[in-house]
């Protein structure tokens, strides 16, 4: 059993290395507890429950944590700036046509929330992000 758990260990801690992203560190501390049962003489069930306990604490103490400062999936682009704020309507917008809205000192084209007709000069609040256009809908000012 030494084998196995100093593998398990070592497998665990070199994948933690190359990631860098809290996924495999709860076995190595797991893995470190069943060497420990190990070296103490106990049993190869003691040795798994050692090893399965420890590793299922780490995960369900720390992961909460990790997942709220270690947020490494995310790319802020600051698009999302944009939603709630009111724009001017440059280009006419309708069912048919994409249209311009400025906001926040940025052209953008857009698009009505529910097809209705906006007006070069209008005001409009800007609802959601599509892809490089706005949803926005008209409001009078």
């Amino acid at each position: 059993m030494l084998w196995i758990w100093l593998g398990i260990t070592i497998i665990a801690a070199a994948i933690e290395l190359i990631t860098i992203d809290l996924v495999s560190i709860w076995f190595t501390i797991g893995g470190i507890g069943a060497l420990i049962a190990y070296a103490l003489g106990l049993s190869q069930t003691i040795q798994i429950v050692v090893f399965v306990i420890l590793s299922i604490i780490c995960i369900f103490a720390s992961r909460p944590l990790a997942k709220k400062y270690l947020k490494t999936q995310t790319v802020s682009t600051n698009y999302d700036r944009v939603i709630g704020q009111h724009g001017l309507v440059l280009k006419r917008i309708d069912a048919d046509t994409r249209g311009e809205v400025k906001v926040l000192s940025t052209q953008w084209s857009a698009s009505s929330l529910d097809n209705s007709t906006l007006e070069v000069g209008d005001y409009c609040e800007i609802l959601a992000v599509e892809g490089a256009h706005l949803v926005v809908k008209k409001i009078n000012k």
